[in-house]
């Protein structure tokens, strides 16, 4: 069974340093009421740190970058080498027929640089595990100093994480290979396209699918304290049964990379938002629907967690009498206790003080200050007995006795209940 990640408890140095923020109560009558009111929130109050985080993540993203860079080189490079708008016989031997060309070129471009993934995943793995860390403790409104955090997501998540990129990483291989020697055999038009297409449907269906589950093992692994298999399970479980959703959630959290389709320009643009918040704002989306679902399906069943976490559950108007019944009985009840039904003598007499100590003092100095400590005490027992049967202190008296006497009969009533509950189990056995 997995259990909830707790924070680590910090010093009074980094209490100092990231603010009250950090406890439990921490304004909790001013958050959001539900995870919608939650993103704007943090979009509009957190904008700064959403970006520094995103551009610690780019850091280690910047490996895979060169990979896709190295990519789409080795594909220029083919192109330039290939006969494909060439005339024959100025310098280029022709060709029998060029049918599969391009797609062997994309084939073989695919086999050589996506070796090289699992080195790439490996190293953003590092910031994904401190972005995912600091996107979790943003979603709980939890205080965030991000050079602090990031560096405790990385020690405590990395492992996992790692893991998740390694695997994906295969499968992704797997699958773009795949597909690429599907669309080499398909260009040759034989009789088996029918097949080729099956097997092509069945790798782009696994690696999306795929995809979407380690997308949900991220956040998973930096909210529950869960081995790697049950990891995969549990993914598969939320990628499955919940699957509109997540194709609609993906697709909100790639909103801010959408310019990529515009053109050349706007591509440009939609590059520095990238580099700016694009993956915080893909982040957010995601551990903001991922909370949901644990809210939802899971935290009931884990040991340690806490629902709605950043959430302001209001009252309802239904609960309005009872909430306001249980804080009436509670003030009535303070309003008798032991120091409003005692009389209390006013600070009036100044010929009892209590005497007071010099700063060199002496035996019978100290002797002196017990006895002045023991008159007025005399002097207050005396007063009490003097005003005890004042009308005021009687009522008070007898309202305490009362709501006594109430509380002891609805327990008596309570117990009854219980009795005859458990008799009617008995014979209904």
């Amino acid at each position: 069974m997995a259990t909830y990640k707790k924070r680590k408890k910090e010093g009074f140095v980094a209490r100092m340093v990231m603010g009250a923020e950090k406890s439990e109560g921490y304004a909790r009558a001013s958050l959001p009421s539900n995870r919608w009111e939650l993103f704007w929130d943090i979009l509009k109050n957190r904008l700064g740190r959403l970006v520094v985080v995103n551009l610690l993540m780019c850091l280690f993203f910047i490996p895979l970058a060169l990979l896709f860079l190295f990519r789409y080189t080795y594909l220029a490079n083919l192109g330039m080498q290939y006969p494909y708008a060439n005339g024959f016989g100025v310098g280029y031997q022709a060709l029998v027929s060029m049918i599969g060309l391009n797609e062997s070129a994309i084939f073989t471009a695919n086999l050589v640089s996506f070796l090289f993934m699992p080195i790439a995943l490996s190293i953003a793995a590092v910031g994904i595990s401190g972005g995912a860390y600091i996107m979790r403790n943003v979603v709980w409104t939890e205080g965030v100093f991000v050079a602090n955090d990031f560096w405790h997501g990385i020690k405590a998540n990395f492992k996992t994480i790692v893991l998740v990129c390694l695997s994906y990483s295969l499968i992704f291989y797997i699958s773009v290979l795949g597909i690429s020697l599907m669309n080499t055999y398909l260009s040759a038009r034989t009789g088996l396209n029918w097949l080729f297409w099956i097997v092509k449907i069945v790798c782009i269906v696994v690696l999306a699918f795929y995809t979407i589950m380690c997308l949900h093992m991220i956040p998973m692994a930096v909210t529950y304290d869960v081995k790697f298999f049950r990891l995969v399970k549990n993914s598969f479980y939320t990628t499955s049964a919940l699957l509109v959703q997540n194709i609609f959630f993906i697709a909100l959290g790639l909103v801010p990379f959408a310019l990529f389709l515009l053109g050349d320009f706007f591509a440009t643009i939609s590059v520095l938002v990238a580099i700016l918040i694009g993956f915080s704002i893909f982040l957010l989306v995601w551990t903001n629907y991922c909370q949901w679902i644990y809210d939802k399906y899971i935290n009931d069943r884990v040991e340690g967690a806490k629902k709605n976490r950043g959430i302001y559950q209001k009252v309802k108007e239904t609960d309005n009498f009872a909430q306001i019944d249980k804080v009436r009985s509670q003030l009535e009840y303070a309003s008798l206790s032991s120091l409003s039904s005692k009389p209390i003598k006013p600070i009036t007499d100044e010929e009892l003080q209590l005497a007071e100590l010099p700063e060199s003092f002496t035996r019978g100095d100290i002797e002196k200050l017990n006895q002045s400590r023991k008159a007025l005490y005399e002097d207050n027992e005396r007063y009490i007995k003097e005003h005890l049967t004042d009308q005021k202190y009687a009522q008070i008296e007898e309202a305490k006795e009362k709501l006594d006497s109430e509380e002891q009969e609805r327990l008596k009533r309570i117990e009854q209940a219980k009795k005859e509950l458990a008799k009617r189990k008995k014979n209904k056995k």
